[in-house]
């Protein structure tokens, strides 16, 4: 082991769990201020308190071996989790001020936007850069067309997901509206929300790419449904306020870059950072599951993803977190199309990449040695 990569750190304290209310994230805001204790050397550590739209689990892996590698605390922050059921909830928080950072797919933000009031919204870092969203339905079911999906029932993680906005969206593009034609319920996630699919309480669901890998490791047969422009499209990002940006740029660049690190740290060992992950957030281990088989399908699961985060090779082209202008186009293009928005929206006032270059300073070949040469119970 070589180099500050290696020190270790426990989490600067347990993740919050809160509703989907404002009023919830608001609070968090008003009992997460100040500073953490300090760090290695002595520092206080700034927190950034992080509104996280779903629990933790493989696709958020990176988030847990970021805090534990100490690549948030080599940056100065402590990131406390505030946790939320859903997007809305987290960009009412970003811009009432009771969060600095959240993570949300593009659609909530174009939908404020389009409303008038999301103008200091400003997406700062492109997490996942493929699309992970689609329609699933199981492979020997009788749905084999758009078309047929007239007068189904469309499981959702929640009914306030941007993965419904997403599903609708491609729905709208085939002529078929939500409530008319079809409609969503809310069944969760995970053995949930295959439960649901399997005994035909649903028709179909809306999830993203790590729970659909995860079902079909343990056998489940799906079939898939999107567009060519849905598939075009970046996903997750993380949000802030260009007051933020502008004011607390340094630390804006720094949570980017240890996100980054952390990307990169997974993507080279991806059985650590969920081992890490279940060490240091033991709720995301399934009671009553041997930890080696819940590795096993996550490990499916996450390579999925890890596919998408480094899609265009970030690494090679020093690009985390950057967005290209095409992409910010393409969306507010598929956005107006589906319905999602009513108006248009500037696609240069969606996203800044002035912190590009600030996130990619860092070494990548010792985060790779680090990834290398990581043992449990570090």
């Amino acid at each position: 082991m070589t180099g500050p990569l290696h020190r270790t750190h426990q989490p600067s304290a347990p993740a919050r769990r809160l509703g989907s209310s404002v009023a919830a994230v608001v609070l968090a805001g008003l009992v997460l201020t100040g500073c953490s204790p300090a760090g290695d050397d002595g520092e206080a550590l700034t927190t950034i308190r992080f509104g996280l739209p779903t629990q933790m689990g493989a696709n958020n892996s990176p988030m847990a071996v970021a805090q534990r590698l100490g690549y948030f605390a080599d940056e100065g922050l402590a990131v406390e989790i505030v946790h939320t059921k859903d997007a809305t909830s987290i960009v009412q928080g970003i811009d009432s001020g009771s969060l600095e950072i959240g993570s949300t797919p593009p659609e909530p933000i174009l939908q404020a936007k389009s409303q008038g009031n999301g103008d200091d919204l400003v997406l700062m870092y492109n997490y996942i850069r493929q699309q992970t969203g689609s329609i699933a339905v199981l492979a020997d079911g009788p749905i084999t067309t758009i078309a047929d999906f007239e007068g189904a029932t469309i499981g959702q993680a929640s009914l306030g997901t941007s993965n419904m906005l997403l599903s609708n969206g491609i729905l709208h593009t085939e002529g078929l509206e939500a409530d008319a034609d079809f409609s969503n319920l809310a069944v969760g996630t995970g053995a949930a929300a295959r439960q649901a699919l399997e005994t035909g309480q649903v028709d179909a669901l809306s999830l993203w790419d790590t729970e659909y890998a995860a079902m079909e490791a343990t056998g489940v047969e799906l079939r898939y449904f999107t567009t060519p422009e849905v598939e075009s499209l970046f996903s997750t990002s993380y949000f802030t306020t260009r007051e933020f940006l502008d004011e607390r740029s340094e630390q804006a660049a720094g949570f980017g870059r240890a996100m980054a690190k952390a990307t990169l740290f997974t993507s080279e060992n991806p059985e650590a950072a969920l081992t890490i992950m279940y060490e240091d957030f033991p709720e995301t281990r399934i009671a009553g599951t041997d930890e080696a088989d819940q590795l096993a399908t996550d490990v499916v699961a996450l390579e999925r993803r890890i596919e998408l985060l480094l899609a265009g090779d970030p690494v090679g082209t020093k690009s985390f977190g950057a967005y290209a202008p095409e992409a910010a186009t393409a969306w507010v293009d598929f956005a107006l199309e589906a319905d999602i928005i009513d108006s248009p929206v500037d696609p240069a006032s969606l996203y800044s990449d002035d912190l590009v270059e600030r996130i990619n300073e860092f070494d990548a070949a010792a985060v790779i040695d680090a990834a290398a040469d990581w043992e449990d119970g570090e």
